[in-house]
């Protein structure tokens, strides 16, 4: 059968100065039964306590002790130095086989592990008493240091339970007889190696809540990274939008420039074929006026000769002459003074052409200009001087015709009256007739004139016509300008609402951030008020004599001053929970404060307490001082953890914290796997995966939780290596 192969025994006990037993002794257990005899108080029961003390499966109470220092020879004591009992138990292993269902569990990191095939299994426990009073106790297995926790791993394996039936003392047969069926069920079970798979179980459940755990941060992150996703496919969408718009805006800046520039262009060689239009109407006009004033000259050298030719003529026909060129030269007058108003006019329009000529040069420098700026009000301003010099230019062009058509008929009167006066020699009929023929003419003058006045009116309306297209134009441009800045100004109300959303996440993420930090600070300072309340408490229960108390935690460490800010944060309300010798203890005493009503206390039993996260290191078992240990943590560089200045990796805060070795699964709890950090840079690495802490405060929590900010010493906290009302427990321990 393989579970005969799962069978050990004790085959040997050494006692050193236990109890009853002054000096060393080896007690040999042979195979089967093994019965010690001898009067009452010989040290028989001594025994099977030596085999509890040091497989640590009682407290000092069910070995028939107060206190565990009680267990140490008398006699050793009573000389008021140091003392220490060792007690070791031997298995034989020669017919023991591992479970096959240990298979799947996993291995401590630390201490002993029975290996398949070794033929024997010493443990070995040794309990030192310092001259003050104060105690320590540590355990090995084959020479290996191990705690409690290890060693009643390694005996589960071999169905040695603290809470089975291995150990059968007085009375426990009967209740055992008395028990209900399902308690003596339990008790088969336990013996037939349920552990392992209770182990099992744990371990199974362990890891199903990590990987929960991990799951839900996960979902949460994943519903994070949606949202985010989904406000940022809106401010693409929103940014797409805005670059189209402004590709259109440019788009139709360029259009704009260029049909500018084409307009101006055309603009100005309009105007300069109307220069070269002008200039040659000048030139002709001038070439007109010349041949005009010759003729005139010429006709009044004939006039003279007329009216020597008139003298010699009759005296009533010299009347009658004289009478008609006395008419004539009215007229001749009328028409000098015409000429002259028409010289006038000529030098008008002269002045007229060469402002025109000004003008034109002033529009062509602003037409550079307009191509320069591309702007369509000073193009609109010379397209308006244009037309007003076009209109000017039309208009002396028509003042030129009249007066070479006034020129005309006047040279032609002229030259009729030469003919009128040769015809005078006649006779005056062909004069009359010829009278006739300049009345004709001089009609025909004022029709032509009229024909010019309808033609100056008609080009008057073309010229209204185009500016009323030019109007239309100038308000669809504008038009067209202010739904532009509609659509620039719905950009920029965009772009703002954008803006306003962004500063308004990051001022509701900042607000969470801060109300978090304020919570946890309010929780924390919660948390060790009440702690630090239960400082009257504790010194009600040493007043009223009670004793295995040690005091709360903060007076049983010391710490470096460099590393005191960062432990305190890291124990937070732990550093008032009071260590005391076993549990008994502490109902003891939480029966006491309920009956007075001193207040609330967390209390730590040595004999219970059980620490988690890394093993701390400890002393030589075999250390002849007091045992006060502190484990050396390297840092990165290779040296120590207490020492290091800078940032990364200090230490684990359990090895930072100088004490005795008795209490060292105290302050396994207190501060767990909780590592310590130069600055806040080197511990947001670890976030998630580890509980750290600064030197400067800050506590990053394994759940992601950050703590930190400014700190505040307040009167009456506790502290390492001190207390605001100095150690309650020295003076009743003295």
């Amino acid at each position: 059968d393989w579970r005969m192969g799962l069978l050990v025994h004790i085959n040997q006990v050494e006692l050193t100065h236990f109890k009853s037993f002054g000096g060393s002794i080896s007690i040999p257990l042979e195979t089967g039964f093994t019965v010690v005899t001898g009067p009452n108080g010989s040290g028989k029961s001594n025994i099977l306590d030596a085999v509890l003390f040091c497989l640590g499966l009682a407290t000092s109470r069910g070995m028939r002790a107060e206190r565990l220092p009680d267990l140490i020879n008398s006699a050793m004591l009573r000389q008021g130095r140091a003392a220490e009992t060792v007690v070791s138990v031997r298995f034989d292993l020669a017919d023991w086989q591992p479970d096959p269902s240990e298979l799947g569990l996993e291995q401590v990191e630390q201490g002993p592990w029975i290996q398949p095939g070794q033929s024997s299994w010493t443990v070995s426990r040794r309990l030192r008493v310092a001259p003050g009073g104060t105690y320590s106790s540590s355990f090995n297995a084959d020479g290996v240091p191990c705690n409690l926790q290890q060693l009643q791993g390694q005996l589960r394996r071999l169905r040695v339970d603290p809470e089975g039936s291995n150990v059968v003392m007085q009375g426990d047969v009967t209740r055992i007889v008395s028990m209900s069926s399902r308690d003596r069920r339990g008790i088969i079970d336990e013996l037939a190696g349920v552990a392992l798979f209770d182990t099992r179980i744990e371990q199974s459940r362990g890891k199903l809540s990590e990987v929960q755990e991990s799951q839900e941060r996960c979902d949460i992150v994943r519903q994070e990274l949606l949202v985010s996703r989904q406000k940022l496919e809106r401010d693409c969408a929103k940014a797409r939008s805005y670059q189209e718009l402004r590709q259109r805006l440019q788009t139709g800046r360029l259009q704009e420039q260029l049909l500018a520039w084409e307009a101006a262009t055309l603009a100005l060689g309009q105007l300069d074929q109307r220069q070269q239009a002008l200039e040659q109407q000048q030139q002709q006009g001038q070439a007109e006026l010349l041949v005009k004033e010759g003729e005139i000259t010429a006709a009044a050298a004939l006039l003279e000769q007329l009216q020597a030719e008139v003298k010699a003529l009759g005296e009533d026909q010299l009347l009658a002459v004289q009478a008609e060129l006395a008419g004539l030269e009215a007229r001749a007058r009328e028409l000098a003074r015409q000429a002259e108003k028409h010289q006038l006019d000529a030098e008008a329009l002269q002045r007229q052409r060469q402002q025109l000529a000004g003008q034109q040069a002033e529009l062509r420098q602003q037409l550079q200009l307009l191509q320069a700026n591309d702007d369509e009000q000073p193009l609109q301003a010379a397209e308006a001087a244009c037309r007003d010099a076009e209109a000017a230019v039309d208009f002396s062009r028509r003042r030129l015709g009249e007066v070479a058509d006034r020129s005309g008929s006047w040279l032609e009167q002229q030259r009729q009256r030469s003919q009128l006066r040769q015809q005078l020699s006649e006779g005056l009929a062909p004069l009359q007739a010829e009278l006739q023929q300049l009345l004709e003419r001089l009609r025909q003058n004022r029709e032509r004139q009229l024909e010019l006045s309808a033609e100056q009116a008609g080009e008057a309306d073309a010229g209204r016509s185009a500016a009323e297209q030019s109007q239309l134009a100038e308000r669809e441009w504008q038009q067209l300008e202010i739904d532009l800045a509609q659509e620039q100004a719905g950009l920029q109300e965009l772009a703002a609402a954008l803006a306003l959303q962004q500063r308004t996440r990051s001022r509701l993420e900042q607000e969470q951030a801060q109300l978090e930090r304020e919570i946890a600070r309010l929780d924390s300072r919660r948390e060790t008020l009440q702690e630090s309340r239960g400082t009257g408490a504790l010194r009600m229960l040493l007043e009223a004599g009670l004793e295995g108390i040690h005091g709360p935690v903060a007076q049983l460490g010391e710490v470096q001053e460099q590393h005191r800010l960062a432990l305190e944060v890291a124990a937070g309300a732990r550093l008032g929970q009071v260590v005391v010798d076993d549990d008994r203890i502490a109902a003891r005493a939480i029966e006491l404060l309920k009956s007075r009503r001193a207040g609330r206390l967390t209390f730590l039993p040595l004999n219970k307490i059980r620490g988690s996260g890394y093993s701390a290191g400890s002393t030589s078992p075999g250390s002849s001082s007091a045992a006060l240990q502190r484990g050396e943590a390297p840092g990165p560089g290779g040296g120590s953890g207490g020492g290091h200045a800078g940032g990364g990796l200090v230490g684990r805060a359990v090895d930072l914290v100088r004490h005795e070795p008795v209490y060292a699964e105290v302050f396994r709890y207190v501060f767990g796997d909780t590592l310590v950090f130069g600055d806040l840079s080197s511990a947001r690495r670890e976030l998630g995966r580890c509980r750290a802490v600064t030197l400067d405060g800050e506590l990053l929590e394994k759940s992601g939780a950050m703590t930190g900010g400014s700190l505040q010493q307040r009167s009456g906290q506790l502290s390492f290596g001190s207390s605001p009302e100095g150690d309650e427990a020295e003076p009743l321990r003295r």
